[in-house]
């Protein structure tokens, strides 16, 4: 952004000259040319305005100079007017010394216009052109459609390059010889996650009593059975993702009648959480081992989601932090 701003008062700052040699901000103090008409051959940036009287030249040059600005980007072109970007043109003394050809002055080389491009409106219009093209970079990831995950893929995004349009509209604005559309340079936008590095999701069907692993291109890794919770301890439905996972967890006594006077259990083969915690973002809930083999297939455990032990295992090497799980009935 600061480059950016630098960028447009350098601009604001200095005068472009076509045709010719530098030629200084119009004299104020000039006089006007007259009602007769310019000599033939007489030139002024570029443009024959012999024989035409001052104001024809004035209403030529005008055209020429403050002419649409015709630009491209993201495969469509558009026009915006010369003065919305801030371009002035300065035609007193250029067209007085064009006039005094023949009469005060020989004729000679062509005669320069001073032109200026005021830094509010090029920098504005360059910030409608960011807010209106800009796309924001999407995320590949999974999503439920009836109880099967599939893929929502990522989409690139774009942005404005601000300095490089800048310069770009500029350079196009100040040269009366536009020819074509100006291409607005932009910045491409990469998501962060790609479809082809799209972790695993699970899918827990809480009738069924079973895991569902997806992998990467939403295909069934394997299918496994669980059990969920009691009818009075229901494991709870919606979307969900991982953001614990313990080896050998301790299990703590939750804040719930069930447990109460009970004691942590260290890691060992008597803890309720076999070897593997997997903790889900629904308060105390999670996928885990479980010793009570027996229990896998039905709804035995107070909420959370049970596997064999090496099962959980198994999962546990194949899920990260951050992998969705939904559960459904």
């Amino acid at each position: 952004m600061n480059r950016f701003r630098l960028l447009i008062a350098a601009i604001v700052t200095s005068l472009v000259v076509v045709g010719g040699a530098f030629a200084a901000d119009p004299d104020p103090t000039a006089t006007a040319p007259g009602d007769g008409v310019i000599a033939t051959g007489v030139t002024v940036g570029g443009l024959d305005v012999g024989g035409q009287t001052p104001a024809q030249a004035r209403a030529a040059l005008t055209a020429r100079y403050l002419a649409d600005v015709e630009l491209q980007l993201g495969g469509r072109t558009w026009r915006v007017t010369a003065r919305r970007l801030g371009l002035h043109v300065y035609l007193d003394r250029p067209l007085q010394q064009a006039y005094s050809v023949g009469r005060t002055r020989a004729a000679g080389e062509d005669i320069s216009v001073v032109t200026r491009l005021a830094g509010g409106g090029l920098r504005s219009y360059v910030a409608y052109l960011a807010k209106t093209f800009h796309l924001k970079a999407v995320d590949a990831r999974f999503a439920l459609r009836r109880a099967r995950v599939v893929i929502v893929p990522d989409r690139w995004g774009r942005a404005v390059a601000r300095a490089e349009a800048a310069s770009a509209i500029a350079a196009t604005a100040n040269d009366p010889n536009r020819a074509g559309a100006t291409v607005v340079p932009v910045r491409i936008l990469r998501p962060q996650v790609v479809r082809r590095t799209l972790g695993p999701a699970v899918v827990i069907d809480r009738s069924l009593h079973r895991l569902t692993l997806f992998g990467s291109r939403g295909r069934v890794v394997r299918v496994l059975g669980v059990a969920v919770g009691q009818a009075i301890y229901p494991t709870p439905t919606g979307s969900f993702k991982i953001v614990d996972k313990q080896l050998h967890p301790w299990w703590y006594p939750p804040n719930s009648s069930w447990a109460a006077g009970e004691k942590p259990i260290p890691p060992g083969p008597s803890n309720p959480l076999g070897t593997r915690w997997m903790g889900l973002d629904a308060p105390g809930v999670g996928i885990h081992g479980t010793p009570n083999a027996a229990s896998i297939g039905y709804s035995a455990s107070h909420g959370c989601i049970r596997m064999r032990i090496s099962d959980a295992e198994w999962v546990f090497q194949r899920v990260r932090v951050g992998t969705p799980v939904w559960i459904v009935d």
